[in-house]
């Protein structure tokens, strides 16, 4: 397949995030995913519920996408001694910003499962 640029996603930070310590604050960090690509930030240690990455996270975009390779999948993960824990995922269309060629703005809303003020 030919390569014809690069997605660049700038992950900044979250907001009220779901907590569940009481004693200490939870080590986060932040995951996208781009048809079988995935990158992660680096862990944001006590970020809490308001963790801050401001991390570029960069995919190669091919000439011919399929449709899974349309949407941008991202999440936010709490380390735990164990393993790590998913707290939020979302999925962001990016058909349009493949289709310009850039998007520069905000995803103030990409995690419909935790509900946010």
């Amino acid at each position: 397949m030919q390569e014809i640029g690069t997605l660049v996603v700038v992950v900044l930070k979250a907001r009220n995030l779901p907590d569940k310590h009481s004693l200490y604050k939870q080590d986060v960090f932040g995951q996208a995913a781009l048809g079988a690509s995935t990158k992660v930030t680096q862990v944001d240690v006590k970020g809490g519920q308001h963790p801050v990455w401001d991390e570029e996270l960069r995919f190669t975009i091919y000439q011919k996408t399929k449709p899974e390779d349309r949407s941008l999948e991202v999440s936010c993960w709490r380390k735990e001694p164990r393993g790590a824990e998913c707290i939020g995922k979302g999925t962001v269309d990016i058909e349009e910003t493949l289709k310009t060629g850039e998007f520069d703005g905000a995803c103030s809303r990409c995690f419909p499962d935790i509900a946010l003020p």
